[in-house]
């Protein structure tokens, strides 16, 4: 018999939410080809659009209406395609982990390394709490490189003579 299961998507940048974008076809392919692969049934989908990794997970709309769901349905099981879809900041992370598997009997699995939230042992922990901190590294260095190339494109705009509204030489 299947488990049945919801899956959560999230993807940070409006600029990457819409049908010519990968980023919710890439997690639900990877959400559907493990459960499909694990017997588990994806009985309903949660995508927050536009909502940064940082943002605490029982602020978003769509991770709401998820919990509502499950307590709904009798779902005990959220499914992700990676941790960092759940949160890209640790303390983030480990407070949602926490609050959702001890306080409210959740299971979480992250496809791309299952065993993450699986056990709560010490190892487990550290694996976690690492992966957690690899996320919020990568997303300061993401963070980094945008401000750059932006701060590179308004120095072009202004030295071709394009001018902004806001005078900072963002042609909008």
């Amino acid at each position: 018999m299947e488990r049945n299961v919801v899956a959560y998507y999230r993807t940070s940048s409006q600029s990457n939410v819409g049908d010519d974008k990968d980023s919710l076809k890439r997690q639900q392919n990877s959400v559907i080809t493990y459960t499909k692969s694990n017997g588990m049934k994806v009985v309903n989908e949660f995508y927050d659009k536009g909502v940064s990794g940082s943002t605490d997970v029982f602020t978003r709309g769509s991770f709401l209406e998820m919990m509502n769901y499950c307590k709904d349905n009798s779902i005990d099981t959220i499914v992700v395609e990676n941790a960092d879809r759940l949160a890209r900041d640790l303390i983030t992370m480990e407070t949602a982990f926490m609050y959702l598997t001890s306080k409210l009997g959740f299971h979480l699995i992250s496809v791309a390394n299952p065993e993450t939230f699986i056990e709560d042992t010490p190892t487990q922990t550290i694996i976690r709490q690492i992966l957690g901190a690899l996320s919020q590294f990568e997303k300061s260095q993401i963070v980094e490189k945008l401000k750059g190339a932006r701060e590179r494109k308004s120095t072009l705009n202004k030295s071709r003579g394009y001018v902004s509204r806001n005078g900072k030489g963002k042609v909008e």
